[in-house]
């Protein structure tokens, strides 16, 4: 997987979203499970950029529901 830009996901819409999440923590997982059985990263960068894409993906999706939820 690639980088992927604020932009590029603020585009996306909430069912878009909550795919890649799912994607990204699957990966994620992959890469931990790898790192704790091999004992060092393939590639050391690929894991903290997963940890920041899912922190951009949760932030995204939960101001959207702070915003959905303060026009009430």
């Amino acid at each position: 997987m690639a980088i992927i830009r604020n932009s590029e996901l603020r585009a996306m819409d909430d069912a878009a979203l909550e795919a890649k999440l799912v994607e990204v923590e699957a990966e994620l997982h992959s890469e931990i499970s790898a790192l704790k059985t091999m004992g060092k990263p393939n590639n050391t960068g690929r894991l903290q950029e997963l940890k920041k894409v899912r922190a951009r993906i949760k932030t995204i999706i939960n101001e959207r529901k702070l915003k959905i939820s303060k026009e009430k």
